[in-house]
């Protein structure tokens, strides 16, 4: 099992690799690095299965088996990591001479816009929260829709739907859950995770 720093920059030089922006040179860098990581601390590219075993049922993140040793305050440090590295900018050169890079959620989120994570500690399990704060409204909204019998709500943007899949996603890699909560009083996941969304004159959009 790899240790907490070397997933979050296998997570980075992962997404650099497979950035269409990158040059052919960053990309084959990239490849080499995760090739003596992974010669360090193991398979760090394969996707995790499914299960651990026949008879479990669970349903595993990408990264979930990879990281069963840690605690849900270490996966919450690697979410960070990770979220942190979706946001870095494209280098100057990369910007200015390289091919158009394509569209992030994270990385184009709109400028004076906050993502923090939050660990919560609980009897029985855990929380991680991802909070979105300072979106400007009139990117974050583009209508309203109805969600019930004379009850309408704001209708996220794409690009901004677009940010909140993006982060739940990065959550939900780590994360498990039994095939039978449903129908379950209790809930078999690794941790609850949520994104909460507020605009830069505070309303809350997304909990």
């Amino acid at each position: 099992m790899f240790s907490l720093p070397a997933a979050a920059r296998a997570a980075a030089v992962r997404r650099l690799r497979d950035d269409p922006a990158a040059t052919e040179g960053e990309r084959a860098s990239a490849r080499e690095q995760l090739s003596r990581m992974e010669a360090r601390y193991g398979p760090l590219d394969a996707p995790a299965a499914d299960r651990l075993a026949p008879n479990d049922r669970r349903t595993y993140g990408p990264s979930a088996l990879a990281t069963l040793g840690l605690s849900s305050r270490e996966i919450a440090s690697l979410i960070k990591d990770e979220i942190k590295a979706a946001r870095a900018p494209l280098p100057r050169a990369r910007r200015q001479d390289g091919p158009v890079a394509a569209r992030d959620p994270i990385r184009d989120a709109p400028k004076g816009t906050r993502i923090t994570v939050r660990h919560r500690q609980f009897t029985g399990n855990s929380a991680i929260d991802v909070t979105i704060r300072g979106v400007p409204l009139d990117w974050a909204v583009d209508g309203t829709e109805e969600v019930g019998p004379g009850r309408t709500r704001r209708r996220l943007s794409e690009p901004c739907a677009g940010l909140v899949d993006a982060l739940a996603a990065i959550s939900a890699a780590y994360n498990w859950r039994g095939d039978d909560t449903l129908t379950q009083d209790y809930v078999d996941v690794r941790f609850y995770s949520h994104v909460n969304l507020y605009t830069a004159c505070g309303e809350h959009l997304v909990t």
